[in-house]
C-alpha cells in the first residue's frame, strides 16, 4: 500500500471515532435541551415535540436506553399537547428523570444533569449555566450534578 492509502485509512479511523457517539441518545438529549430552553423562557403555546417523539419511537443504540425511550415517549407526547406552563414543568421533570441515565455515557449532546435543592427537582439542559425551568423566581437556583463532557 502506498502512503496515500495509509493516510486515507487513518483519516477514516479518526473520523469514525469522532462521530461514533452521534447516536440516537445524542439526538434525543439535544431535543430535550430545546424543550428545556422553551420552558425556561416560558414560551407560550404548545411545544414542538415532533422530532423528539419520532426519535423516542425508534430503538436506542443501546438496549437499556431503548426501555428509557419507551417510558419517555408518552411523557413527550403529553408535553406536546399542553399549553399550561405548570403542567409543562411537571412533565419536563418526569421526562428529565426518565432520560437522566442516558446522559453522558455514550452521547455527545453536551447535556448536563442539574438539581435544585430548594425544589428537590432535577432537569436536563445544554451547557453548564444554571437555568432552573421550574420557578421564575429561582432561575439561577441549582447545581450541576453530572456535567457534560
Amino acid at each position: 500500500m502506498n502512503k496515500l492509502h495509509y493516510i486515507f485509512l487513518i483519516s477514516l479511523l479518526i473520523a469514525g471515532n469522532l462521530f461514533a457517539h452521534e447516536g440516537k441518545e445524542t439526538f434525543v438529549l439535544r431535543e430535550v435541551a430545546k424543550i428545556h430552553s422553551s420552558i425556561y423562557s416560558e414560551t407560550a403555546g404548545n411545544l414542538d415535540v415532533r422530532t423528539l417523539v419520532e426519535l423516542l419511537k425508534e430503538d436506542a443504540d443501546h438496549k437499556k436506553d431503548s426501555e428509557k425511550f419507551r417510558k419517555a415517549l408518552p411523557i413527550a407526547e403529553e408535553l406536546g399537547k399542553t399549553t399550561d406552563l405548570s403542567k409543562k414543568r411537571d412533565l419536563f421533570e418526569r421526562l428529565s428523570k426518565e432520560l437522566e441515565s442516558v446522559v453522558g455515557h455514550h452521547d455527545k449532546s453536551g447535556v448536563s444533569v442539574f438539581y435544585c435543592p430548594m425544589l428537590k427537582k432535577k432537569w436536563l439542559a445544554s451547557g453548564k449555566e444554571i437555568k432552573n425551568p421550574y420557578d421564575s423566581k429561582m432561575k439561577k437556583c441549582g447545581e450541576i450534578i453530572y456535567e457534560a463532557k
